[in-house]
């Protein structure tokens, strides 16, 4: 791993520990073990190296976390979308509350919120319609509805279970397929058709 790279592992860490103020940039090089003055030479300032490695991190759920542009087994593919989401959101939750808590005083780190928001919004409504259109789902599915009730429900478990842990009386592990299978029932997704050797699709899903 090069000096660039160590800088916005550490800085993911440091400022989902400690927020904007605590992430001093002392405190990044250190955990980076590198010096500051390496740290200013590669992003010019805090703020640079931490919405950054944020939204660089951002990036990479986009980039693991597809949808296909040809909806082929709904169940398989939402379940794996929805777990890599919530995964994502449940193993950086307090690099997110720190954003957000710090949105008012430093107004760049509230597009940190918008930009995980708006990839999970624009994926899934994309793919709501091609089901759509292909007549995998009811012909009169809301999507702007049934995108927000899916990935509402995953942003606000993985963010407030730790809080609220009376309200999810099922463990994270569980949370994506019954989260996905409630969902495929309310859009009146169709069974697919799978091989005579093959269970149905809802039951061939696991995680993994």
């Amino acid at each position: 791993m090069d000096v660039r790279e160590q800088l916005l592992e550490a800085a993911v860490k440091v400022f989902a520990i400690a927020g904007f103020r605590g992430a001093t940039t002392r405190r990044i090089a250190q955990e980076a073990g590198v010096n500051e003055v390496t740290l200013f030479r590669q992003f010019g300032s805090k703020e640079g190296l931490i919405l950054e490695a944020v939204l660089r991190s951002v990036e990479r759920l986009q980039d693991e976390a597809v949808l296909p542009t040809v909806p082929i087994n709904p169940a398989a593919e939402l379940l794996d979308w929805t777990t890599r989401h919530f995964e994502f959101v449940l193993r950086n939750n307090r690099l997110i509350k720190a954003a957000m808590a710090d949105a008012q005083s430093h107004p760049d780190m509230a597009c940190i919120g918008d930009r995980i928001g708006t990839s999970i919004e624009h994926t899934l409504r994309a793919y709501l319609e091609r089901l759509r259109d292909a007549g995998l789902c009811a012909p009169d599915v809301d999507i702007a509805v049934a995108s927000s009730v899916l990935s509402g429900v995953v942003f606000a478990d993985a963010m407030g279970r730790d809080v609220h842990p009376q309200c999810y009386p099922y463990s994270a592990a569980e949370a994506p397929q019954r989260y996905v299978t409630f969902f495929l029932r309310a859009i009146g997704v169709r069974a697919v058709a799978a091989p005579d050797s093959a269970p149905a699709p809802e039951a061939a899903v696991h995680h993994g």
